[in-house]
């Protein structure tokens, strides 16, 4: 009968090590569970304001920028920032002539960005522009009206040289 004791007592020890070893690395997991939930789950998007640049080197008329998918719009000294991205489905448009044009579902546009067919519902969106220390700055998460301008410099005019002698 010792024999069979002996057995039976280590099969009741092997038992009790399992579950309290279970129960063990549930507290654990729980644990973890616990402390990971403290930490949030960001989505880290790239800033909405950003640097454009000097401002005399967008000539007259719309300057597409593919990065940030807006058109800076120079008219004499004055710049506007307008988004690139149609309020029909997001594609991008285009600049034409008189405006801009989107070539997924042929949303149009005016110069001043307001949609005047197609199936976009709502006008082009513009974004405000600010100098600070020469560098434009757009505000991808703001909006403005289409008559907020910024008074910038216009872009330099290259000289020619007018010396007599010289084959340049």
């Amino acid at each position: 009968m010792s024999e069979g004791g002996t057995k039976e007592q280590s099969r009741r020890w092997f038992l009790r090590a399992a579950a309290v070893g279970g129960a063990v690395a549930g507290c654990f997991a729980h644990a973890y569970a616990w402390t990971r939930s403290l930490v949030p789950n960001v989505l880290y998007e790239p800033p909405k304001k950003r640097k454009l640049g000097a401002p005399t080197r967008f000539p007259e008329g719309p300057t597409y920028l593919q990065e940030e998918k807006i058109f800076v719009v120079r008219t004499g000294a004055t710049l506007r920032a307008l988004s690139a991205i149609c309020t029909h489905l997001g594609c991008t448009v285009g600049a034409e002539e008189k405006g801009f044009h989107c070539p997924c579902h042929g949303s149009s546009f005016d110069d001043k960005g307001v949609n005047t067919s197609g199936p976009a519902p709502r006008p082009l969106p513009w974004h405000p522009l600010t100098l600070r220390a020469g560098t434009l700055i757009v505000d991808l998460g703001a909006e403005v009206g289409p008559d907020v301008t910024l008074d910038a410099p216009l872009p330099k005019r290259k000289r020619r040289s007018r010396r007599k002698g010289t084959n340049k």
